[in-house]
C-alpha cells in the first residue's frame, strides 16, 4: 500500500475509534480528543503527500 494512504487509513480509523469510544462511553475527555487531533493530522498529512506525490 502506498505509504499515503496508509495514512490517510490511519487517522480516518483514529477518528472513528475515538468518535466511538465516546458514544460509548458518553463523555468526552482530553484523550478522546487529543486521538482524534492525532488523527486528523494523519489523515491532512497523508492527503498533502498525495497531492505533493512524495
Amino acid at each position: 500500500m502506498e505509504q499515503w494512504k496508509q495514512s490517510a487509513l490511519t487517522g480516518a480509523i483514529l477518528i472513528i475509534l475515538a468518535v466511538i469510544f465516546a458514544i460509548l462511553r458518553k463523555e468526552i475527555n482530553i484523550w478522546i480528543v487529543l486521538i482524534i487531533i492525532l488523527g486528523v493530522v494523519d489523515l491532512i498529512f497523508g492527503l498533502y503527500r498525495k497531492k505533493e506525490g512524495i
